[in-house]
């Protein structure tokens, strides 16, 4: 189920997806989730910005949740502060 929450003006939609591979002791969960202006079509290109983390593993869905909205959290910040979306590398 999409879940979500508010940061500075933005909404963070986020999907914790179950992890396929080896059998483990703890269910195991990605995340792929979006930003986007209240009342924005986020279906629509330039409406919003997708993200996700199918690389990392976590440890049931609360802690993938947690990932995700922390990492748009950071997205949504950095926007804030530099205007731009893309990640600056130096």
């Amino acid at each position: 189920m999409w879940d979500h929450t508010e940061h500075e003006g933005f909404e963070i939609w986020v999907l914790p997806i179950p992890a396929f591979g080896p059998r483990s002791p703890e269910p195991l969960f990605h995340y792929s989730g979006y930003i986007c202006r209240h009342g924005a079509d986020a279906h629509l290109e330039g409406q919003s910005v997708r993200f996700h983390d199918m690389m990392r593993n976590f440890t049931g869905a609360d802690a993938a949740l947690d990932a995700a909205y922390a990492d748009a959290r950071k997205r949504i910040d950095r926007f804030h502060a530099t205007g731009s979306w893309a990640e600056r590398h130096a």
